[in-house]
């Protein structure tokens, strides 16, 4: 064997090894991305329904003590006395769990996000005693609906859940005679 053969085998297998290098790399650099974004996918997943459920209690119980308050409701008063307690040891996990959305969470869910708790505020106010009338509460009321589902629309985005879009809201909740009186407005 020449030279210029032992050469030529030499640099054969250097580039063999070299693509065989690269190739390995690239596989392993995009199986570690792979599971790298998973992983956050799951934690923005967590921060998203973590925060969901804890804005979900607030509203719940803003709703109670509205109930509770005489304003139309399909939910069960509650003693005023234990559902302010209730309420604010709820707004503070809350916020605990707003934090985790505002570190994960992209920028159209955050917005999402703060919008949504914006109205459950005006809607604890009406939990807290402040005198609105039974239009504006119904109304506080529907835009914390469209708000909650913007939300979810946004963090569904987010994780690439493509499911479809999400039904609308409906004026269900009202009690047979408060649906009546806004169906014929």
């Amino acid at each position: 064997m020449s030279v210029v053969q032992q050469i030529i085998t030499l640099v054969g297998v250097l580039v063999g090894g070299l693509m065989s290098f690269a190739a390995t790399t690239l596989v392993e650099r995009s199986k570690w991305r792979r599971t790298h974004s998973t992983r956050w996918d799951e934690k923005r997943l967590d921060a998203y329904s973590e925060y969901a459920n804890a804005v979900k209690t607030c509203s719940q119980l803003s709703y109670r003590l509205a109930a509770a308050r005489g304003y139309p409701a399909g939910a069960q008063p509650i003693d005023l006395d234990e559902g302010l307690k209730a309420l604010a040891e709820a707004e503070i996990e809350r916020t605990v769990k707003w934090e985790s959305v505002l570190l994960l969470g992209s920028p159209e869910a955050v917005a999402a996000g703060r919008s949504w708790h914006e109205t459950i505020w005006k809607l604890s106010w009406v939990a807290r005693g402040q005198d609105v009338d039974r239009d504006e509460f119904i109304g506080i009321y529907e835009v914390t609906g469209r708000r909650r589902d913007e939300f979810y629309r946004c963090a569904r985005t987010d994780l690439g859940v493509r499911s479809g879009d999400l039904p609308k809201t409906t004026r269900d909740w009202l009690p047979p005679a408060d649906k009546e009186v806004t169906d014929q407005q």
